[in-house]
């Protein structure tokens, strides 16, 4: 007979269930969050037209609106994190918390 699987850890902390009910459109002072958007900014900017399906517009926008950002910043982030490298495959982030949460310890 096989036991389901119980985690020997709390999901959230206390910080983290705070931070995670947190507003991100009010959680830091326009101030910070500016500061936080220099880098995206500061690069010299060419203009160019891409032809977008109205569905991902409205998705980036929504997404902007969350974030506290305008939406053509926030497609630019998301296009230098893809160059960078720096997204995380979904499937591959799963795989790899179903193969922790199989690990016994």
């Amino acid at each position: 007979m096989s036991q389901e699987y119980k985690p020997a850890f709390t999901p959230l902390d206390e910080e983290e269930a705070e931070l995670a009910g947190l507003d991100r459109t009010t959680a830091l002072p326009d101030s910070v969050r500016e500061a936080v958007l220099v880098p995206y900014r500061a690069e010299a900017r060419k203009n160019v037209t891409m032809r977008l399906s109205a569905s991902v517009i409205a998705g980036l926008k929504n997404k902007a609106a969350q974030e506290g950002v305008p939406y053509q910043t926030l497609a630019s982030m998301v296009l230098q994190k893809y160059i960078r490298g720096a997204f995380l495959d979904r499937d591959a982030v799963q795989e790899v918390v179903r193969a922790l949460q199989s690990t016994r310890y």
